[in-house]
Parts: C-alpha cells; structure tokens; sequence
C-alpha cells in the first residue's frame, strides 16, 4: 500500500453518519501527519474517484485512527509519497 506525508496543514469539511456535509465544521489535516492508502475499503463520501488515506498514532492516553477521502488533485496538491529504506537503497512505497 502507498504510504504519503501531509506536505502543509489541510482542511478537509466534515460529514455525519449519513454523509451529509456538516456546515462550518473542518478536521485539520497536520502538516508532516503520516497516512496510508487504503484501496479496498468502500469510498463513504467521494465515490468510486475518491481516495481513502489512513493515520493511525499514538497517544499518552489511547491509539487513535482517523480517515479521509480526498481527490486526485488534492493528495497532488498536499501530500508526496514516502520512500522507505530497503537494505541500502530508498524504495518510494
């Protein structure tokens, strides 16, 4: 699976249970965040064309997941893939 990196903080809208916008509510997006695409879970808010990325991180208190979907252009315009060192040479994921 493709791993990215959050190159600048995102905001993203927020939907309830049904996938209805929820008006003037954002999750940001941190900058440097790690995310992990994920093609085999059904897209909830953005369709067949959406992406669905992935971070789960750890706190003092609990572990804790947390999902987006975005399009094409924004994981182009916020996020580059992470490579990953394998043996001596860099491998992107």
């Amino acid at each position: 699976m493709s791993k990215y990196i959050c190159t600048q903080d995102l905001y993203l809208d927020n939907y309830d249970a049904d996938g209805f916008l929820i008006e003037n509510s954002y999750t940001r997006i941190p900058k440097d965040s790690i995310w992990q695409e994920d093609k085999e879970t059904i897209k909830f808010i953005g369709g067949k064309d959406s992406i669905h990325l992935d971070r789960v991180w750890k706190t003092k208190k609990a572990k804790t997941y947390q999902w987006i979907e975005i399009d094409k252009s924004t994981l182009l315009a916020y996020f580059k893939p992470l490579a990953e060192k394998v043996g001596a040479k860099w491998k992107n994921l």
